[in-house]
């Protein structure tokens, strides 16, 4: 039973504001481009896992995506984490694709895609880590007797795992195909001989897993040295992809195609909220979306409802994510 689902991060949301609206010069949009394909691919990797893990009973697995956990001194954030009434699952989940080699002499993959070779850091080292982070966690929140099972998963099909005969003998059950989870999983369950976690305990700790996770929310544009001009302001015409829209009486108006617009206000918020934050003035909504009329941006954010602090100039409009729910990403 998936009891936290996996949801489009908050991360690839912030990057896809940015890189509609940086400028095309940017020295960073290469990095940013990159951070955004790489975190794209982990969510797509993670999704893709819910198929294998479907097949599992619902009563007896309970399925974690994306925590993020303060162990003291370190955040660390486990792909997906099962709980059992005999142990704990971490799967690290990967989606990558080529022939991948596990250097586990000197900790590191390498992935061989035609005549590219590219180093990882090693996932099998990256999991232990979190199994004894997750290990420390359980301990001071009164969970330390379940033990606790690493795993890596790959989850692209395309993906060729090339081990040495040791290497298998070792890892066969610690880095598989996403495809063998159904088969594995039930093994290892068997193995556990001993109940750690009676149906009241598990209920406690899902609960305390889930109120103490902690999303990652970055100022996206100190994070990649973006300046603030160095954004694109205006409403972007999707006719003809450029920020050009102007507000005209009920509509916007595209003054090079011509193409009329009722609904582009919560579309262009949502890349304010994403890059600058929950807060917004009227001076700053103006800005953004390159209104003239004070009149006019006081209309629109009211329209909005949004919760209110502060008066006259001071004031302040508190945008929220469900605002912008319909226009998010991996729906």
């Amino acid at each position: 039973m998936i009891v936290k689902p996996i949801e489009y991060p908050y991360r690839v949301l912030q990057l896809e504001s940015l890189l509609s609206r940086i400028k095309v010069n940017h020295p960073t949009i290469s990095l940013i481009n990159q951070d955004y394909q790489w975190k794209l691919a982990g969510y797509r990797g993670e999704k893709a896992v819910d198929f294998p893990l479907s097949f599992l009973p619902d009563d007896d697995y309970f399925i974690l995506h994306d925590l993020r956990l303060w162990d003291g001194k370190h955040f660390f954030q486990i792909d997906v984490l099962i709980l059992h009434a005999k142990y704990a699952l971490i799967l690290e989940v990967k989606n990558i694709v080529g022939e991948l080699y596990f250097d586990t002499d000197l900790h590191q993959m390498i992935r061989i895609k035609g005549k590219e070779k590219e180093a990882f850091p090693d996932p099998i080292l990256q999991v232990n880590r979190l199994k004894r982070q997750l290990k420390g966690w359980l301990a001071v929140n009164q969970f330390s007797d379940i033990p606790i099972y690493p795993l890596v998963v790959f989850s692209n099909t395309k993906s060729i795992l090339r081990l040495s005969p040791t290497q298998i003998t070792i890892f066969k059950n610690t880095v598989i195909h996403k495809e063998y989870l159904p088969e594995l999983i039930p093994k290892l369950t068997d193995s556990y001989k001993t109940t750690f976690l009676q149906p009241d305990e598990r209920k406690k700790l899902i609960k305390l897993l889930k109120r103490k996770h902690t999303p990652l929310d970055t100022e996206i544009l100190h994070k990649y040295q973006v300046d603030k001009k160095d954004i694109i302001t205006g409403v972007k015409c999707a006719y003809f992809n450029q920020f050009l829209m102007q507000k005209h009486m009920q509509h916007w108006y595209c003054p090079k195609c011509e193409h009329k617009e009722n609904h582009v206000l919560i579309p262009n918020l949502k890349d304010y909220y994403f890059l600058f934050g929950e807060k917004i003035t009227n001076s700053q909504l103006r800005t953004f979306l390159q209104i003239d009329s004070i009149y006019t941006a006081s209309r629109l954010l009211a329209k909005l409802n949004l919760k209110v602090t502060g008066s006259g100039k001071k004031t302040v409009h508190h945008l929220s994510l469900n605002l912008f729910k319909s226009e998010l990403g991996g729906n």
